[in-house]
């Protein structure tokens, strides 16, 4: 038997798994997934402490934390899966853009997901999946506006992202099958769950490759070919 504390790790060794793979099979990914990985990374630990402990979950963490390695740990390997999974699984490649229009930067884009996402909590008090959700399909929104090209891409990492993240879940559902009813508040949520998870996850993680799936493209102004 597992200790409780040690449940969210375990959840995060199949996702490990699946990053390592992407990352030998795609050479010419690895520094996207490097540089998203490190990103989400950090993103998750920030976000964890000031908005999803706070109305969403508070899982058991290894040293007891509100915030513990696991969050990193799972940001990293989520930011390199959701970055290069779509480039995998349909066997694509990067190409630079020959010409490339007018558009916000990669930082404005992230300072409106920060921005808006915290007004949505601190300033109207929408719950953080509210919030979130909503920042995010803003955001998603403005990428896809300038670059209608890399829409296929969100999409299908979205649906993806969903997809890997069921390892996640149900690694954790085997060792703690009580690990879900312990961890959500769901006073804050739908309670809808599907295949015991709350649906609030599913949405999250589509909305979140939706958004950083095709990031990378859009912040270096590249494009998709099929791979030779």
């Amino acid at each position: 038997m597992i200790p409780s504390q040690f449940i969210y790790l375990v959840g995060c060794i199949p996702l490990f798994i699946i990053w390592a793979v992407l990352f030998v099979r795609r050479k010419d990914l690895r520094p996207e997934m490097l540089v998203m990985s490190v990103f989400i990374g950090a993103v998750s630990v920030a976000s964890a402490y000031y908005w999803w402990t706070v109305d969403w979950w508070r899982p058991l963490t290894v040293t007891g934390t509100r915030v513990g390695i696991e969050d990193f740990l799972m940001g990293f390997a989520s930011g390199g899966i959701m970055a290069v999974i779509y480039e995998e699984i349909f066997k694509k490649r990067y190409l630079k853009r020959k010409t490339q229009r007018h558009r916000p930067g990669a930082t404005t884009l992230l300072l409106l997901l920060a921005f808006a996402t915290s007004f949505l909590i601190w300033g109207i008090k929408l719950t953080s999946f509210e919030a979130s959700s909503i920042a995010m399909m803003l955001t998603s929104a403005l990428m896809f506006v300038y670059r209608r090209d890399l829409l296929l891409n969100g999409l299908l990492s979205g649906v993806l992202m969903v997809c890997v993240s069921l390892f996640f879940y149900y690694a954790i559902l085997f060792f703690d099958p009580r690990w879900v009813d312990a961890t959500y508040q769901f006073a804050s949520l739908s309670g809808i769950r599907i295949t015991h998870v709350p649906i609030e996850e599913f949405i999250f993680w589509f909305l979140a490759g939706f958004l950083f799936g095709p990031f990378y493209e859009y912040w270096q102004g590249e494009r998709l070919s099929a791979k030779n």
